[in-house]
């Protein structure tokens, strides 16, 4: 690896697990996989890299990229593994599995409406939410203006509304 690529491995490489992280609804064997296969997909990819973006951002991108190809391959599986309930602050705060496991299914439904979203919508509310970028880098990754980011974002989060009370309430 070369000493440039090794210096933005361990400059970003927390930042972007974490990214990732909630991608994947907190599995952190999965987090931990998809990460280091993103930076390699980055290292591959390291010649094309334009600078039309933050080096971040770009990296962001290409995490998110391998997620979602993961995803397709994959689909979410709603974990019910007691030994990560265990480990987890819900297990350490005396809180009952059931909460726990509920709250990994509510958030294992989320991505997957997410991910069942247009490609414009899915980016935008992924970058927001799991990322907290601000429209105007949200805008600058996807080529839109700062104000075409909200727009998409807000009517994004309305059909992800519709798409949730609909599994609710059987609509």
């Amino acid at each position: 690896m070369n000493e440039e690529f090794q210096m933005l491995y361990e400059k970003y490489f927390h930042e972007i697990y974490l990214f990732v992280l909630k991608l994947v609804s907190y599995r952190t064997d999965l987090a931990e996989e998809l990460t280091q296969e993103a930076f390699y997909q980055a290292f591959i990819s390291l010649s094309r890299y334009r600078g039309e973006c933050e080096i971040k951002t770009w990296l962001c991108q290409i995490a998110k990229n391998t997620c979602f190809k993961y995803f397709k391959k994959n689909p979410i599986q709603v974990s019910t593994d007691t030994e990560e309930f265990q480990n987890s602050n819900l297990g350490k705060g005396g809180n009952m599995p059931e909460e726990y496991f509920m709250k990994q299914e509510l958030i294992e439904i989320v991505n997957k409406s997410i991910l069942q979203l247009k490609k414009k919508y899915r980016d935008v509310l992924v970058y927001r939410l799991h990322f907290d970028m601000h429209f105007n880098e949200i805008g600058r990754i996807m080529n839109i203006s700062e104000n075409s980011a909200k727009v998409i974002y807000y009517r994004g989060k309305e059909m992800l509304k519709l798409k949730l009370e609909g599994y609710y309430y059987g609509k």
